[in-house]
């Protein structure tokens, strides 16, 4: 019997409105199912999305963060926190569950 093929996994990045397209990009390139969605409407976005993992810009509202982890439909989501360290570079500070 044949392996069912999975889906890629899907990803709801949540930025504060800048530029955000070199992580897409390399989220996309890795081969993921990527999904934008910006500070105001991110909680809504993920509820619709159930994304398998979220990456938040770390310069966000932490409102989004408590938002997303008091939500039943959100809060078992990991959630990658991103912070820029400087001209193209970036590093994941955390696996929040």
């Amino acid at each position: 019997m044949p392996t069912p093929i999975r889906p890629p996994p899907k990803v709801l990045l949540i930025h504060d409105g800048t530029d955000v397209e070199a992580h897409f990009q390399h989220l996309s390139d890795a081969g993921l199912t990527v999904a934008k969605a910006h500070g105001d409407d991110a909680v809504a976005a993920a509820i619709k999305l159930q994304p398998d993992i979220i990456v938040l810009d770390f310069r966000c509202d932490g409102e989004i963060m408590a938002r997303l982890k008091s939500d039943p439909a959100t809060r078992t989501i990991p959630v990658i926190a991103l912070a820029e360290l400087g001209p193209g570079g970036a590093a994941a500070l955390d696996v929040l569950h």
